[in-house]
């Protein structure tokens, strides 16, 4: 489960209106729902938060668990059954949890992820695959035909970010 911090999108709306060619404001509603919809749809494909949010998970302790959502929050207190642990998680883009030797059975995770908190601290990349994607539905509104899925430069950007997964 994700809990976002804050209701800031991720994405300048200015830059995605730029990006679309749009100069007029009678959009501004349908491309914030779009923009919300490509980030959504790059934080699903590459399991990763864009923003900071909060994922909370239930999991088997054992053997070294790869977490689910990155990055790590650079000021992240990884949780185990609500109690911190410290030097047990690997940093980064794709965590890694090592559980202490005295927690067994199901364990409840918390912790935080995502680039930062506002669109600014989201690489600037992705940031560019969240507003191309979100012009690409904006230009194919109400289209009946069409390849669907990521626009092409979003689906090469989030590529580079995805997890390779065995």
């Amino acid at each position: 489960m994700r809990i976002p911090a804050a209701a800031t999108d991720a994405f300048d709306l200015v830059a995605l209106k730029l990006h679309a060619r749009i100069d007029a404001d009678d959009e501004d509603a349908a491309l914030e729902l779009m923009g919300r919809t490509a980030a959504n749809e790059i934080e699903a494909y590459c399991d990763l938060a864009l923003l900071r949010q909060t994922i909370v998970l239930e999991i088997e302790a054992g053997n070294p668990v790869l977490l689910p959502v990155g990055p790590l929050a650079t000021d992240a207190v990884v949780t185990i059954d609500g109690e911190p642990i410290i030097g047990a998680v690997t940093a980064g883009r794709y965590p890694v949890l090592t559980f202490p030797d005295d927690i067994t059975g199901m364990a409840a995770i918390t912790y935080e992820a995502g680039y930062g908190d506002t669109p600014a601290d989201i690489p600037a990349d992705l940031q560019l695959a969240v507003i191309d994607h979100a012009a690409r539905m904006y230009d194919l509104r109400g289209a009946s035909e069409g390849q669907q899925g990521l626009s092409i430069a979003a689906a090469r950007i989030c590529a580079r970010h995805r997890q390779v997964r065995a």
